[in-house]
């Protein structure tokens, strides 16, 4: 039998997603016991073929049903909302391009992405992607990144932020420490980069050290292994990259957040009370419980195991992460709903076609069956 305690003391530390476009009863009963620090929508949480007034008529139920079983009055309300492909709500919310496709008008982007987020009650965005598209190889960043140099990325993930911000919407930088030079997907198996730490000093890192200096509140870590810094972890358990890098080198202080842990890249060794504490002493803050294989029961599971294998990670440690937990979660303010007009919509579409139609590398739609 769980430990309503020990649930309630570690459930803070997991952002959960819906199954389904409601919630059922075992949902309901799940995340009034867990008590998660926040919701992930994806597709799967909005009708499809439906009509715009019915499709935000059922969201907005699930959305105030969520809100009315997590007591706290300030949750993280978040989704992935990059362009192309990685957009979850259907249409009229606009259908915009690929970030390479406007990194050099990234703040008249992030204002409009922001303004239809808004309207459907959520406080935060798991962008900007960060990553620098180095390897033309890359199955799975390619145009999801702002560009191929440091100059490109910074140029359009500096303005997006502030922009983001501006208008009330939470960031957070991804993939750490960067994801743009591998040949294969952390969707579906763990990415090995060669690369020493001068190497990503000079790369990789740059963005990332500038998302800290302007105040970023979240980085997201990447399920990937760079056998030269820490051949027995990829870097979402990794010490060395989390709180010796990440932490101590680049001085962030805000929360870090694991990629989804449904990932193949992750899953086979992110299971058990072991590998949680890991996780823990290794810098992570928040959890990220979604994917098709995963449930709000099994985010139940993993604060079980949290409580029970946390006498290993320093009491130190555990309360620099929940001070960090806390002083974000002052931060996710939830606004009143607005509602959006059809001229903002027209002019968001009008955007998106002009930003489609002169492409820099041609951003034709990756192919990317796990974003779903």
């Amino acid at each position: 039998m769980k430990s309503a305690l020990s649930i309630f003391e570690y459930g803070h530390r997991f952002v959960v997603e819906p199954s389904s476009t409601f919630l059922s009863d075992d949902e309901r009963k799940q995340i009034a016991e867990l008590q998660p620090f926040g919701v992930m929508f994806r597709k799967r949480n909005f009708l499809s073929n439906a009509s715009y007034k019915d499709w935000l008529s059922a969201y907005r139920e699930l959305w105030a049903e969520i809100r009315s079983l997590i007591r706290n009055p300030h949750p993280l309300i978040c989704i992935d909302h990059e362009g192309g492909r990685v957009i979850r709500p259907p249409e009229p919310i606009t259908r915009f391009p690929y970030a390479a496709c406007w990194a050099h008008r990234s703040a008249e982007v992030a204002h409009a992405m922001a303004l239809e987020l808004r309207s459907l009650g959520i406080n935060c965005i798991f962008g900007p992607v960060v990553d620098i598209h180095s390897n033309p190889d890359n199955p799975v960043i390619n145009q999801r990144a702002f560009g191929r140099t440091v100059d490109e990325v910074l140029q359009g993930a500096v303005p997006f932020v502030r922009a983001c911000e501006a208008a009330g919407l939470l960031t957070c930088a991804k993939h750490f420490p960067g994801h743009g030079d591998t040949k294969s997907d952390s969707h579906f198996t763990l990415p090995v980069v060669d690369k020493n730490l001068d190497e990503l000093r000079r790369v990789e890192l740059v963005p990332f050290q500038e998302m800290i200096r302007i105040g970023i509140p979240m980085v997201m870590t990447a399920h990937i292994l760079y056998p030269q810094l820490d051949p027995g972890r990829p870097a979402t358990l990794s010490t060395f990259f989390l709180e010796s890098l990440l932490r101590g080198q680049l001085g962030f202080d805000g929360v870090v957040v694991a990629d989804g842990l449904g990932m193949k890249a992750i899953s086979s060794s992110l299971g058990d009370a072991e590998a949680i504490t890991d996780g823990l002493r290794a810098g992570l803050d928040l959890f990220l419980m979604v994917g098709d294989n995963l449930s709000i029961a099994d985010a139940l599971t993993l604060a079980e195991q949290m409580h029970a294998s946390s006498r290993s990670v320093p009491k130190e440690l555990l309360a620099r992460s929940g001070a960090r937990i806390e002083k974000l979660r002052s931060r996710c303010a939830v606004y009143p709903v607005i509602e959006l007009s059809q001229e903002e919509l027209s002019q968001h579409a009008a955007l998106a076609a002009e930003l489609a139609s002169g492409t820099p590398w041609g951003c034709f739609n990756l192919h990317l069956p796990g974003f779903e």
